[in-house]
């Protein structure tokens, strides 16, 4: 079930409230681990639970498909449209998969092999198949600096002929060159949240999600925080202010005192002067050159699943490779490159 905290929808705000549910909605489908086709709360009972109108949660749940996030299926209610962390597919494989290894184990053991012998085995011709073909990935983020550390974890999971390049959505929608470059890939990664409007603006691309989750850093970050502390939390995007009281509260839960606002909001300035200690949105960083000497101030980072790295992104990477070396085409009806008239 998507996880939705009634208080985080915040009314004082001088954001509408359907805005800040699509925020939360939005969020919640792009990193919680949710299998496809689970059921969303129907429109009455999100509405009762947030103690808002039913039109606004109808409004977005239809924002929400439009975006390729949610199905509507008229009479049985809104569905999750894919699954949007490790789901219980790639669970299910994964455990059939590793029963395969502790099968192989046993018959290496059997012809006298350690598992140490076996794991060497497999790295030498894992790397000489690697480094038969080289694959070009893109991966379409919205900021620059964030963009270039999810690459470092991404491309730990890549071949040594692999290469991989960082491309800003909006530098997609600016540039035909960009464009040209994610039709060129053999494959583009980017955010949940954002596969519609990528696939709007290079419908020929072949595009993967990756779900995300808050980074190690910032979780330690968070829960360092002083309890007595007054925490302001700035969004970058106005639809997502609502986001981030709980998305503090999750990894700060001594803390009491949190008030949120947003890059551009006319109260920010008021919100940092009364705060102790500053966390803020990817993109938003120029709050701390607004800030008093002293002010603790980071950034709530993301970072990819590194499970997902291992069970979905390797596995689709090895599809691609049997597909550019002669064998067969991506099982994977998502991962197979979508006809220009599909959108």
């Amino acid at each position: 079930m998507v996880r939705i905290d009634p208080s985080a929808i915040d009314k004082s705000l001088p954001v509408p409230v359907g805005a800040q549910l699509y925020g939360l909605l939005s969020y919640a489908l792009s990193f919680d681990d949710l299998p496809q086709g689970a059921r969303l709360p129907s429109v009455r009972e999100l509405a009762g639970r947030l103690g808002i109108a039913p039109m606004t949660v109808a409004q977005v749940y239809q924002q929400l498909r439009d975006a390729g996030m949610v199905d509507i299926r008229p009479g049985l209610g809104a569905f999750t449209a894919r699954a949007t962390g490790r789901g219980r597919s790639e669970g299910v494989r994964m455990a059939a998969f590793r029963a395969d290894i502790l099968s192989l184990i046993a018959r290496a053991e059997g012809l006298g092999l350690s598992v140490a012998d076996l794991a060497a085995m497999i790295g030498a011709l894992g790397q000489g198949r690697a480094a038969r073909v080289g694959l070009e990935l893109v991966f379409a983020g919205l900021f620059e600096a964030p963009t270039r550390d999810y690459l470092a974890e991404i491309r730990a999971v890549l071949g040594p002929r692999d290469r991989i390049r960082p491309l800003l959505l909006a530098e997609i929608e600016r540039a035909e060159a960009a464009r040209a470059a994610c039709r060129a890939a053999d494959l583009v990664l980017t955010f949940v949240n954002r596969e519609a409007q990528l696939r709007a603006l290079v419908p020929e691309a072949r595009v993967m999600t990756l779900p995300f989750l808050p980074s190690r850093r910032t979780r330690q970050a968070l829960a360092g925080l002083d309890p007595r502390s007054s925490v302001a939390a700035v969004a970058y995007f106005e639809d997502y202010v609502a986001v981030m009281r709980p998305s503090v509260r999750e990894f700060a839960p001594q803390v009491a005192d949190i008030r949120v606002s947003w890059i551009a909001s006319p109260d920010l300035g008021a919100v940092l002067a009364a705060a102790d200690a500053v966390v803020y949105a990817s993109g938003a960083e120029a709050v701390a050159d607004r800030l008093a000497p002293g002010i603790a101030c980071f950034e709530f980072r993301h970072a990819p699943d590194p499970t997902a790295l291992v069970d979905r992104l390797v596995p689709a990477l090895a599809d691609l490779r049997l597909g550019r070396t002669g064998g067969a085409a991506p099982a994977d009806p998502r991962a197979a490159r979508p006809a220009a008239a599909a959108g």
